[in-house]
């Protein structure tokens, strides 16, 4: 399959977007799985650009999924009691929660996407929240191959790093959100 994308790049990058946009949509595929293959085969800006506009734009039609259809069928599974409770979370925190939630891989996107749809959460703010974190992870997992080489890394110490960074924001949101209920709380 892999000379079959090299000697059709035209191809490869259709099927590419094709396969980066149904993944929030109904694909169990991880973006770092899609995007690293992707970086393999089409070269890392080419790989970032088209990993970001499918996902991207599967992201906005799960969110829309999400909004026509999501809060009837939810109601049936949760009840209002707990939809207000998490819209109320949601608005609160919405900008960090999202922008974690979408950079770090703890729930896939379809999830994150139908919480945000049924959550209230505007379609503006929500664009905005999910192209600067798809930015940030498309171009920074279609460069990771490259920054491995460049710094020498083995899979696992590149692993490890990334980790470490996804350690230091998880720390950090949780320190900026102890801050921000202690001033909540002092009012």
């Amino acid at each position: 399959m892999e000379s079959l994308l090299h000697g059709n790049e035209f191809i490869a990058a259709i099927i590419f977007f094709l396969i980066c946009f149904l993944q929030p949509i109904l694909l169990p595929i991880p973006e770092a799985a899609t995007v690293t293959a992707g970086s393999a085969i089409l070269g890392a800006l080419p790989a970032a650009c088209i990993g970001f506009a499918g996902t991207l734009s599967g992201i906005i039609v799960m969110y829309f999924i999400a909004k026509v259809g999501g809060r009837k069928l939810v109601r049936k599974f949760v009840g209002d009691k707990h939809i207000k409770r998490y819209e109320r979370y949601v608005s609160k925190y919405e900008i960090r929660i999202l922008l974690i939630l979408f950079i770090i891989p703890i729930l896939p996107d379809e999830i994150i996407c139908v919480g945000a749809g049924i959550g209230g959460v505007s379609f503006k703010k929500f664009v905005v929240i999910v192209s600067v974190s798809k930015l940030f992870t498309s171009f920074s997992l279609a460069y990771s191959l490259d920054i491995a080489h460049s710094l020498f890394l083995a899979n696992s110490q590149l692993l490890l790093f990334i980790l470490g960074i996804a350690s230091i924001i998880i720390v950090s949101n949780k320190l900026l959100l102890k801050g921000s209920r202690s001033k909540s709380v002092s009012k």
